[in-house]
Order: structure tokens, then sequence, then C-alpha cells
């Protein structure tokens, strides 16, 4: 309140000096209060706001102090996380142009999610239908082990044993693997789902739709 008291007396003693036509004053309030004015910015305004006053005494522009090294990083910072909202924010944009361009109801959703889903577990069934031939073979080879109880055991059958123990590994990782695509692939159809019915309500019209009766 005493600022701008302040302010209005500067601009009432402004009207009364003698300003020629286009003149203008810069005035501005320190931090320890006094007011200084000149035709030209006061050396001592240099850390505070500069108002350029009219010759009728109305303010003509503002000329905000330099900014401090932490008010920069802070601006910086901020600058970058808007553009990073920005970012975001078209990302979610296209994603949901394309969603709704995709599928034009939840039931087309779920039925890419179910074929999906069925190639995935066509390639289980082809890998555990190998770890059980790798199996049969390895009953194959431990009976032939035996034969070898009392001698000694030939290179060619170490080889055999250890290739089919990596062969039944490597076939249970891909199971594992493969299981555990359909999981994420689950979350993602989820997350299609979620989002699909949520732009629906709020109005949106799948692409298909637009030329539905």
């Amino acid at each position: 309140m005493a600022l701008d008291r302040a302010w209005s007396l500067v601009a009432a003693v402004v009207v009364m000096l003698p300003l020629g036509a286009g003149a203008e004053l810069y005035v501005c309030t320190t931090a320890r209060g006094r007011t200084l004015t000149g035709d030209s910015p006061p050396p001592d305004c240099g850390d505070s706001v500069i108002r350029v006053l009219n010759a009728d005494g109305s303010t003509k522009r503002v000329i905000e102090p330099p900014l401090t090294l932490d008010q920069k990083k802070a601006r910086e910072l901020e600058e970058r996380r808007r553009h990073e909202r920005e970012m975001l924010a078209q990302e979610q944009m296209r994603r949901d142009r394309a969603l709704l361009e995709t599928y034009a109801t939840e039931d087309e959703i779920q039925a890419s999610r179910d074929r999906t889903l069925a190639d995935r577990q066509v390639l289980i069934e082809r890998a555990n239908q190998q770890l059980k031939e790798y199996k049969v073979d390895r009953k194959r080879l431990d009976d032939e082990v035996e034969f070898y109880s009392k001698r000694q055991m030939p290179d060619k059958l170490k080889r055999a044993l250890d290739d089919n123990v990596a062969l039944q590994a490597h076939q249970l990782s891909a199971i594992a693997d493969i299981r555990a695509e359909m999981q994420r692939l689950n979350e993602h159809y989820d997350a299609e789902l979620k989002r699909f019915r949520e732009l629906v309500m709020r109005g949106a019209t799948p692409a298909q739709r637009k030329n539905d009766p």
C-alpha cells in the first residue's frame, strides 16, 4: 500500500514537471525504500524494477531487473520442464489418435489381444514339444551312460549329454521369455482398453465410426 502511494506521488509530480513531448522519466524504488528518478535509468536502480513514465505520468513500460544466477537456473529448469510437458502431451495426442484410428470398438481391442496371445501360445506349445523330444533323447543317453558304468565314457557321449542339457535349458528359457512377453502384452492391451474407454467417454469418435449411418 505504501509503495502504491509512493508511485502515485511520483506520477503526480511528473505531471507537474516541464517534460517535453515524447520525454520519458525513469523511476524506481530501491531496496532501502528510496525513490529515484531520471531521464535515463538511475545507476542505483540496477537491482530494482524501473518504470518508464510518459509526460502525463502514465506507465509506458516496465523494465525488470536482471535475473540472479539462481533465478536464471530456476527459469531454465522450468523451461525444460515446460518443454518436456509439451513433448509428452504431443506424444499422448499422437498415441490417442493412433488408438482411435486402429480400433472402432472395445471388442476389436479384445479380439486383437486374443489373436496376439494365441500366436504366442503356439510358440510355447512348439517349444514344449521340442522339450519333450530333448527329454526322450536324454533318457536314451542316460541308458547309454549305464553301459559305461565300469568303463570310461566316450567323449562323444559326454558332448551329447552337455548338448542335451544346453538344449533343454534353451527351450525352458524361451518358454519363460514368451510367457513374460504375454504378460507385457496383456498389460499393454489393458492400458489400451482403459484409454479407449476414457477417450470415447470424453466424446472422441473412432475413425471407423465417422462414416457409420
